[in-house]
């Protein structure tokens, strides 16, 4: 959705660019040697602005234009149409890059439990070094987080240790960070000095103190997801998904396999999702001036101007999924969307989206132009 509506903002600034071309092309040269003749000019730049108009909101062709005119409306229109397909192309692929990220960050944010840890090990002893003079208390340091069974369960799989390899997810880069974190958010955490106290700390305890680390530390401090903010615009939305995913692997260690844990995927079948997702997005943007006739068709008391940009892409990518998705279900994309609604767009969108996609819904399955197949057919009824 996000770029589909950053696709709507750049497809604008190109319709400007393209009118600020022209308006450039007849300017009167300043530089010329040969006499301007500037009432000519106007005249063309309002007659080419004129065309303009009309191409965009109406197709019509530049057969009034005299021949120069005509010269310089056909490479406006080239500008703008490229410079619309490259940015459709940049736009997908972030939104793929964008959404495989959510795996990297999971990855990369699990392994932080293990940079944690190996600096649990070795504080106390450096410390010491460092500060002789400070009394610190008897004993060896506490082990119990480096030997924390989530922490090893990370450590020592063979798929996340792959990921992490192939795509530099470790923390070597970031080692003075890591130990500066420690000290300050980890270490002085009441929850985590408990757990470091315990005695020989059962499954259940190891289990907690890396979801409280992981939920109540790493995903709080802005000194550390700067770092994921860095590399993610989408961070915010993203950071839900990847909360979850580490969760479920965390609770996935059991006491039977303790050196086993659930490498969570983005998805259960992420090609197929990706070409999902791909084809919704380029089918929006392809059927963007159908869809918009029609939205003003049934917004009877709205002018457009009045709908708000991102209800109207809502609409359209639930009025794409509608029609080129048959195993989707109408209702359960109008759900889906009022829910996308309610998180993104304005206080009162719910109601408004929710009318408009019951009345489209209904006017196109009575155009049969809506046709479930599959569960989409059944779970339809």
């Amino acid at each position: 959705m996000q770029h589909i509506y950053a696709y709507k903002q750049c497809q604008r600034s190109n319709y400007e660019l393209t009118f600020e071309y022209v308006h450039q092309v007849f300017q009167p040269d300043l530089n010329s040697m040969e006499v301007q003749n500037k009432e000519q000019l106007a005249k063309d730049k309002e007659l080419a602005s004129n065309l303009l108009r009309s191409y965009f909101s109406q197709k019509e062709s530049f057969a009034e234009a005299l021949p120069h005119v005509e010269k310089v409306l056909k490479e406006a229109v080239v500008q703008y149409d490229n410079q619309c397909r490259r940015d459709r192309k940049y736009l997908l692929q972030q939104m793929v890059s964008s959404t495989e990220q959510i795996a990297d960050h999971y990855v990369l944010l699990l392994f932080l439990l293990v940079a944690l840890a190996e600096e649990s090990a070795i504080d106390r002893p450096r410390r010491i070094s460092q500060n002789p003079d400070v009394p610190v208390p008897a004993g060896p340091p506490s082990l119990n987080f480096q030997n924390n069974k989530v922490v090893n369960a990370i450590k020592n799989n063979e798929q996340l240790y792959t990921e992490a390899k192939n795509k530099d997810l470790y923390w070597n880069s970031h080692r003075e960070d890591v130990k500066q974190w420690y000290r300050s958010f980890v270490k002085n955490d009441e929850v985590f000095q408990v757990y470091q106290k315990a005695e020989r700390p059962t499954l259940e305890q190891d289990i907690e103190i890396a979801r409280h680390v992981f939920n109540n530390i790493i995903l709080k401090h802005e000194n550390i997801t700067a770092i994921a903010e860095e590399n993610d615009i989408s961070w915010s939305e993203n950071k839900k998904a990847i909360k979850s995913m580490a969760n479920k692997s965390i609770k996935s260690v059991i006491a039977e396999h303790p050196d086993e844990i659930e490498v969570v995927g983005l998805t259960p079948n992420w090609p197929e999702d990706k070409e999902f997702l791909e084809e919704l997005y380029s089918t929006t943007i392809q059927h963007d001036e159908e869809y918009e006739h029609l939205i003003q068709e049934k917004a009877k008391n709205w002018s457009a101007d009045r709908i708000a940009a991102l209800d109207s892409v809502i609409i359209k990518m639930a009025i794409t999924e509608m029609i080129n998705f048959s195993s989707i279900p109408v209702k359960v994309t109008i759900n889906e969307y009022i829910d996308i609604s309610k998180q993104y767009s304005t206080h009162k969108s719910k109601q408004f989206i929710n009318g408009m996609l019951d009345v489209i819904s209904h006017d196109l399955q009575s155009k049969n132009l809506i046709r479930k197949s599959g569960r989409g057919l059944i779970d339809n009824q």
